[in-house]
């Protein structure tokens, strides 16, 4: 799947759990082995030996999670419903 620079996606990541995040730079999620994914959610990721905060660089390597694209409108509904929590 081809994302753009500014695409919301929603990462399921099975160390850092399920999170909202921006596209830093375009790519290929067939290409890449690490997504550039910048988070955006209010709280705080945490990571195994790690945390994030909003607006942080997430490493995400693509055999550790699944990411989707979303729209968002459909990620403001999501959040209200906890999915990203």
């Amino acid at each position: 799947m081809k994302l753009k620079k500014g695409d919301l996606v929603l990462i399921e990541h099975c160390r850092k759990g399920n999170f909202f995040g921006r596209v830093k730079k375009d790519f290929d999620t067939e290409e890449e082995v690490f997504y550039p994914i910048i988070s955006d959610e209010i709280r705080l990721i945490e990571g195994l030996n790690n945390d994030w905060e909003n607006g942080e660089e997430i490493p995400c390597r693509n055999s550790l999670c699944k990411i989707t694209k979303v729209a968002d409108k459909q990620a403001k509904r999501k959040k209200k419903e906890g999915v990203g929590a």
